[in-house]
């Protein structure tokens, strides 16, 4: 296949991920912090939420990087009954479900999750506020229990039940564990992209997947070569690049608000991450790199890019620059971290 056909299936191939979005639907009664759970996972405020009040009269969608999060409305109402519900919204076309719930486990969200079984679908039991537990006389542990075991009664099968706190974000670094291991590879991969890590584990799949999209932009660069770099000998897409610098900074939630209230240790690294995100920033950087070819062995990416564009003309010269950009946003998420789990940095 030539660099011409090889280039225009990559480009396809990326086209046709960005276009197939990962969606994961929450339901559960009023009050329950389906929004607030939406605004924790992608760790902006995307939601209105709501003290008391069912602030879902309709599902909403709310899009984020390669996300769909659908909060959905109440199941079973006399504004959605059952039939006309699934008719409505349908299950089938969403990958996950979050059954999320605090106080008392409904029956109408243990009907639902039964039909959700009946069709094949995925559902997780999320009790949210876990903060608000408590009972006299009674520890943590034996109150979860018993919520466990009344869903596990209502909905006739041990399933488990991820407890999460949105205010202090207790459970929620598990809750992500869960739904990873309910995804299929290529779905986990969008959801490290696009979801907010809760510990350093999820930071490191969230580097290995964006790792791949660098690849694959970084050879559809080279391969387009539209704009000479000055000083440089080969040519770069530099617009594919400047989309890639802007999906790794989204992927790792780092905004220009974020990185301006940075603390002082850490404004040298976020200023690097801000000056190279720009066209510009990416022409300097490219050029710091010409000559001196791919640091890592490509050829297990091979699969995804082509031999063809593998071997173009500047594809060394993209993909170092794109994993430098990576590294400098993963070490900086890192450190961000790091400081919101009080883990004390190496000396």
């Amino acid at each position: 296949m030539s660099l011409r056909e090889e280039a225009a299936q990559l480009r396809q191939d990326i086209e046709n991920e960005q276009r197939d979005k990962l969606k994961i639907a929450l339901f559960g009664q009023p009050g329950a912090g389906k929004s607030s759970l939406i605004n924790q996972i992608v760790g902006q405020p995307v939601v209105k939420t709501g003290a008391s009040t069912d602030m879902t009269t309709e599902a909403q969608v709310i899009a984020h990087d390669e996300l769909l999060l659908v909060d959905l409305p109440g199941y079973g109402t006399t504004r959605f009954p059952p039939n006309q519900w699934m008719e409505q919204f349908k299950p089938e076309e969403l990958d996950l479900f979050l059954c999320v719930f605090s106080g008392k486990f409904h029956e109408a969200d243990s009907k639902f999750f039964k039909e959700l079984r009946e069709k094949g679908r995925i559902c997780l039991f999320v009790r949210n506020k876990r903060d608000d537990l408590w009972e006299d006389g009674k520890t943590q542990e034996e109150l979860e229990a018993e919520i466990a075991a009344d869903v596990h009664r209502q909905v006739g099968s041990e399933e488990p039940v991820h407890f999460v706190s949105c205010r202090t974000r207790g459970g929620l670094a598990e809750l992500v564990d869960a739904i990873y291991a309910a995804l299929d590879p290529a779905k986990r991969e969008k959801y490290a992209r696009s979801a907010k890590a809760f510990s350093m584990a999820h930071l490191e799949a969230k580097r290995a997947a964006c790792e791949k999209a660098v690849y694959k932009y970084a050879g559809l660069a080279a391969a387009n070569g539209l704009n000479p770099i000055p000083g440089v000998n080969v040519g770069v897409d530099i617009s594919i690049m400047f989309k890639l610098f802007a999906d790794v900074r989204s992927a790792y939630g780092l905004t220009d608000e974020k990185v301006n209230k940075l603390i002082p240790s850490l404004l040298p690294l976020g200023k690097r991450v801000l000056d190279y995100s720009t066209k510009e920033g990416i022409a300097l950087l490219l050029k710091r790199f010409a000559g001196k070819g791919a640091s890592v062995q490509i050829g297990r990416f091979v699969p995804f890019i082509g031999q063809a564009v593998a071997a173009a003309a500047g594809f060394g010269l993209t993909l170092a620059a794109g994993k430098s950009y990576l590294n400098d946003c993963h070490e900086l998420a890192e450190r961000i971290l790091a400081a919101e789990l009080g883990i004390a940095e190496q000396p």
